[in-house]
């Protein structure tokens, strides 16, 4: 699959990287592609660096890994998005990380999906540090992955890229659902940041049965 990553800082290179290794055709777009930064990415196999609008070219799935500042520019330099999968990777928090600038009766996710109009937007990867994001060993199993979108084929794409990335990856619902992600990945935040937890940790889901069991 060839899959355009929006963004190159910790998020976006993590993600473009480890989906690369994984055999997807991957294009970086940044601002400046020629920056001397992006050589080291640029040099990987599978991976391209371009210009966000010629990033999403032929592609069927566009990853947006950019600060929640930057994201509503980055969406429209991309142009026309109709019909793609766009995977949203970000959370609208404020810049000292303090709380969200949306919420409550709306999303970034959905905001997202007004400014990329005839998008197929799906909300994953947003709850959980850059550094667990590819391969994520824990001693207690599988992190927990929630994803969700209203557009039933992107949404499974996007649970299936999810998947390859080490996580349990749970259908949440459609894309409102948004409104309760965005917090969660809020409180991660919180509790790396402020409580002192540190960012080598995930969410979970235990189960008392397992899924075998249930069948």
């Amino acid at each position: 699959m060839k899959i355009a990553v929006i963004g190159a800082g910790n998020v976006g290179s993590t993600l473009g990287l480890a989906w690369a290794k994984r055999g997807h055709q991957v294009v970086f777009g940044v601002r400046n592609p020629v920056d001397d930064r992006y050589m080291s990415l640029a040099s990987m196999p599978n991976v391209v660096v371009a210009s966000n609008h010629d990033a999403v070219k032929g592609t069927e799935v566009v990853a947006l890994a950019t600060p929640w500042s930057a994201t509503r520019d980055a969406v429209e330099s991309c142009g026309i998005l109709e019909g793609k999968t766009i995977i949203d990777c970000t959370n609208p928090v404020s810049p000292y990380f303090t709380g969200l600038v949306i919420g409550h009766d709306t999303s970034g996710a959905e905001s997202i999906a007004q400014w990329a109009n005839g998008a197929n937007v799906v909300k994953a990867m947003n709850q959980i540090g850059f550094a667990s994001m590819d391969a994520p060993n824990f001693p207690g199993g599988k992190p927990v992955m929630f994803v969700c979108g209203s557009h039933g084929t992107s949404k499974s794409t996007v649970i299936d890229l999810v998947t390859e990335l080490g996580f349990e990856a749970v259908d949440a619902g459609n894309l409102e659902i948004a409104r309760l992600l965005e917090p969660l990945a809020m409180l991660w935040i919180h509790l790396a940041v402020r409580q002192g937890l540190g960012r080598e940790f995930a969410f979970s889901i235990l189960r008392k049965h397992s899924k075998e069991q249930k069948d």
